[in-house]
């Protein structure tokens, strides 16, 4: 059984991202797949059981059978955290690779996916750069290309901790304004310092797309209408606060977008209405007219209500498009073909000694 652990060098850099892709192809070339999860932050409770809402996700859809207590045998509560700092002795080492050995029974490879950092999980006496070391895993390490020092400063000293465990990095969310700068100039300072490069994958239009679903949830927001088009995919988001002669020139040169006004402005909702937009997030509280109502109505634009002001609301938008979610069948495929398009899967097999 071979293991690979997933970290990153920042929060959502495209960890689940790289899991999903890695065990899809591995499934897909005859590999018996397994996924780990050795400390969720995402509490759920699934059959009774408290596990991490990514783990559950993964694992399903990597078909992996396996208990989720073996999957995900820690997850971070208020209680595990008060009980953390009391002083009591929690035997997450002894927890943890009980369950990794439990999970990868009979697999050919095991998929672990960190929190980020090498020290995540210092905390708790049994960190990740810990984890690593005990399951000798190879490591594959993935940032979003933002600062370009702090990508480098970060696969470097992983290269330091790791060794000949690191196998490889991966430049995520790379602007195409980047791409021959990480291509030319930062791909072989990597290598002089003895660092594979295993894929520069560009920002993607569809998996950096949020389900309408999402936008809702995230906002605490209330749809006034076309409640079965709340699964479709946001590309873009907008902001509405000009006059009606530029908001339609503006909203015309997006489509998939969700253009977001004050509740007041109902000549840029009826605008954004005319253009093709996805859906329209009235901020304020604020309600629209029946006209406004109707009119969406016809074009099948689902109106959503919020209470923060438009400045809020664009912030909570923005965040959740640089989170990639991929809990949609659509982007489940998408990141199958991205991944096994961009990353050097040939690279990844001969260092592991596994035929394609």
């Amino acid at each position: 059984m071979i293991p690979i652990f997933i970290a990153s060098v920042s929060p959502f850099s495209g960890k689940n991202l790289i899991c999903l892709g890695l065990g899809l192809k591995f499934k897909k070339d005859g590999y018996k797949v397994g996924y780990f999860k050795p400390v969720g932050f995402s509490p759920v409770v699934v059959e009774n059981v408290l596990t991490d809402a990514d783990a559950v996700f993964l694992s399903k859809t990597l078909e992996v059978n396996e208990p989720l207590q073996s999957i995900c045998p820690v997850v971070l509560t208020d209680d595990l955290l008060r009980r953390l700092t009391s002083g009591e002795d929690l035997h997450i080492r002894e927890k943890t690779m009980t369950a990794f050995h439990q999970a990868s029974g009979e697999k050919d490879i095991m998929i672990a996916r960190g929190l980020g950092r090498l020290s995540g999980g210092t905390s708790l006496q049994f960190s990740e750069l810990d984890f690593i070391k005990e399951s000798h895993a190879k490591v594959i390490f993935v940032d979003k290309l933002q600062s370009n020092i702090d990508t480098l400063d970060g696969f470097i000293y992983a290269s330091r901790m790791l060794g000949n465990q690191l196998l490889g990095v991966v430049f995520n969310v790379v602007p195409s304004s980047k791409l021959s700068y990480t291509r030319e100039i930062l791909v072989p300072f990597l290598k002089k310092n003895g660092i594979t490069t295993l894929g520069i994958m560009q920002k993607d239009p569809i998996l950096s797309a949020v389900p309408i679903r999402e936008i809702i949830t995230s906002l605490n927001g209330k749809v006034l209408c076309c409640e079965d088009r709340v699964d479709e995919l946001v590309e873009h988001f907008m902001i509405g606060a000009m006059n009606v002669e530029s908001a339609l020139s503006y909203f015309r040169k997006v489509s998939n977008k969700a253009v977001i006004t004050g509740g007041d402005r109902s000549d840029i909702q009826l605008a954004a209405l005319e253009t093709p937009t996805k859906c329209l997030i009235l901020t304020g509280e604020l309600y629209p007219n029946a006209s406004i109502l109707g009119r969406a109505q016809e074009v099948g634009v689902p109106i959503v209500v919020v209470r923060t002001d438009t400045a809020n609301t664009l912030e909570v938008c923005e965040n959740l498009s640089g989170y990639v979610s991929l809990h949609d069948k659509s982007k489940i495929r998408r990141a199958a073909e991205v991944v096994e398009r961009e990353i050097d899967f040939k690279t990844i097999y001969q260092q592991l000694g596994l035929s394609e």
